[in-house]
């Protein structure tokens, strides 16, 4: 679905990513780690749309990224990026109604259908509860939940995450993540996710990216490349093995 080659990006004078090589197949879920400053966010904006590579190539159903109208790239693919301050007062029904835009205009009034699916994923993420209250009244889980059904309501493709889970509590990070899983499985979603807890990566992603210094360290089933030695390599930690697909992190204290 999605296809990568040779990409690198520049800003300025620094090389954020170098040689990036990868597919993003259809109906997968996707894990992207690494340490702070390795490119992760910078490859799901490339991915997105929102960043142009310096180099290489970009192909999204075999053509050019950047050649589909904004419009058709908002129809399929979603992005949700790190937390930021929400300064609209919008109620979160209104702000989870914003993504079917793409397929409305701003000035069109949602249809049955719009609605329909807007009620469905704020259902789905339990943020029901909170439609009639503004937004920026709510605490940062809170509002990313919000902000997932946002972005499911925009029935994409293709759902981005930067770090979407890091102000939820244990519980409805969970959540999020099983949902997002049962979607892959049953709505052929594709998800690509920015984490930086590895046992939830592990459990949950089907595929894992590990970038280090803006290049690819390793990619593949997660099962095969959250290996014991690549995590020490990459992030200085022991990893403990606990299980089909649990890790246990801990510190290198002889560092």
């Amino acid at each position: 679905m999605l296809h990568l080659e040779n990409i690198s990006f520049t800003y300025g004078t620094r090389e954020i990513l170098k040689n990036i090589t990868c597919q993003i197949k259809k109906g997968y879920f996707y894990g992207i780690v690494g340490p702070n400053g390795a490119g992760k966010t910078t490859l799901l904006q490339l991915m997105h749309g929102s960043l142009s590579p310096t180099a290489g190539q970009l192909l999204y159903h075999n053509k050019p990224l950047h050649s589909y109208p904004l419009r058709q790239l908002a129809q399929n693919l979603a992005l949700i990026p790190q937390q930021r301050e929400i300064r609209f007062p919008y109620t979160c029904l209104e702000m989870v109604m914003l993504g079917r835009i793409p397929y409305r205009g701003r000035l069109q009034s949602l249809s049955e259908r719009d609605m329909e699916l807007v009620w469905r994923y704020m259902s789905m993420t339990d943020t029901l509860k909170f439609a009639g209250t503004l937004i920026t009244h709510l605490s940062g889980g809170e509002k990313q939940r919000v902000m997932l059904a946002k972005a499911l309501s925009q029935t994409p493709e293709l759902l981005l995450l930067d770090e979407a889970f890091a102000n939820m509590d244990t519980y409805q990070g969970i959540q999020s993540l099983k949902l997002l899983k049962k979607l892959v499985q049953e709505e052929n979603l594709t998800v690509v996710c920015i984490m930086h807890d590895l046992n939830l990566v592990s459990n949950f992603c089907d595929y894992s990216i590990v970038l280090k210094e803006g290049r690819f360290f390793a990619q593949g089933p997660s099962e095969e490349v959250l290996r014991p030695e690549v995590i020490r390599e990459v992030f200085q930690v022991q990893v403990v093995k606990a299980g089909a697909r649990g890790l246990a992190v801990l510190p290198d204290i002889e560092q």
